[in-house]
């Protein structure tokens, strides 16, 4: 291990729907943080929540290259690794000296404060939002309250208890028609990747689509529908005290689905993603601007993506992602190469900026 390098440890996987996507992630993260600069650590957690923690580092671009299983079973000496619980993965971390930590991760778990939390206790510094931000923005439905008192356009929204669904179909199904109309959508207050979310536009596909949401969790997110053109706004942090960075507009064109679901976003093919999105210069400014401001009301550090709906001149804010995606086909490094900025300029920039959040971090300690 060269110790004039910057060790990194790329965490990914995770106990959840976005497991997969999240390896995905962490992949592409490996493959293009540079060598030169970087001694890299891949950490996996698995599904069933173990940790994967290979001993040392790579750094040669082949042993990166090899990186093609789901979780490694062997690191790069040939050593069996084998998975250990969460207490002993985060000792093993701190005893081999990780600078920082890139978390890869998508969906609860990863994305919503409790990796945050491990990592503050060991006090090592790590790319993305702090424990509250992540926690917030995590939660769809926090997220629209923050939106509304911030005066960020949303679409008009009802939340069902799963206890009160499976008593008062009927009444609860009225007042969804009556409040929002029909088509609306459903989605996973909880869950990234668009896992869970259903367009619905009758009685009978309202149920099943509820039913579908309380698979993962005891509440149900329930919008109006906004028909429309599906633009993303990426915001990329400069560090405390500075103002975030509008990256160029991602337009979304879904060719296998009605709208931006799991298959159109990470199928090949399934979508078209068009940098800069086709709209002109007033509206550009004005979902960059909408972007920004959502990142800066939810907390966020890092980078943030805000997903909107293009109706005509008018922009509804959908959700802000705390950490979004990396793979092949994602929407944030497409946006910062049309930025100018490379893949890997892209990973030296979040690591520089984890860097100064950390630092910048006071602890209170009572005396």
């Amino acid at each position: 291990m060269d110790k004039s390098k910057i060790n990194v440890a790329v965490l990914m996987g995770g106990r959840t729907a976005e497991h997969e996507i999240s390896v995905a992630s962490g992949k592409m993260v490996l493959k293009n943080l540079d060598l030169s600069k970087y001694n890299v650590k891949p950490i996996t957690i698995t599904r069933e929540g173990s940790w994967v923690v290979p001993s040392g580092y790579l750094s040669d671009g082949a042993s990166v290259a090899a990186l093609l299983p789901e979780v490694l079973t062997r690191d790069s000496t040939g050593k069996e690794i084998i998975p250990v619980e969460t207490g002993s993965a985060l000792s093993r971390t701190a005893s081999e000296k990780v600078d920082i930590v890139f978390i890869a991760m998508h969906g609860p778990f990863g994305e919503d404060g409790t990796i945050q939390g491990l990592l503050e206790i060991l006090d090592l510094p790590y790319v993305g939002s702090d424990v509250e931000a992540s926690a917030i923005s995590m939660n769809k439905i926090r997220t629209k309250e923050i939106y509304m008192h911030h005066r960020i356009p949303t679409p008009r929204y009802l939340v069902i208890e799963e206890s009160d669904w499976r008593k008062k179909r009927e009444s609860l199904t009225g007042r969804i028609e009556k409040r929002l109309g029909l088509p609306c959508v459903t989605k996973p207050p909880r869950l990234g990747s668009s896992v869970g979310i259903k367009i619905v536009s009758d009685r009978d596909t309202l149920a099943s689509a509820l039913d579908l949401v309380f698979r993962y969790g005891a509440k149900a997110l329930v919008e109006e529908f906004i028909p429309g053109r599906e633009i993303t706004c990426p915001v990329l942090d400069n560090g405390p005290g500075e103002k975030p960075t509008a990256l160029p507009l991602v337009e979304i064109v879904p060719k296998t689905s009605m709208y931006f679901d799991y298959e159109a976003k990470y199928l090949p093919g399934g979508s078209e993603e068009i940098v800069p999105a086709r709209i002109d210069e007033e509206l550009t400014k004005k979902a960059q601007l909408l972007g920004a401001k959502a990142h800066l009301a939810l907390g966020c550090s890092g980078l943030s993506r805000t997903d909107m709906i293009l109706n005509g001149e008018s922009l509804s804010v959908l959700e802000t992602n705390t950490l979004p995606g990396m793979t092949e086909a994602s929407l944030f490094p497409k946006a910062a190469r049309a930025a100018g900025m490379s893949f890997p300029q892209l990973l030296d920039h979040l690591i520089e900026v984890a860097f100064k959040t950390h630092r910048s971090k006071k602890v209170c300690v009572e005396r």
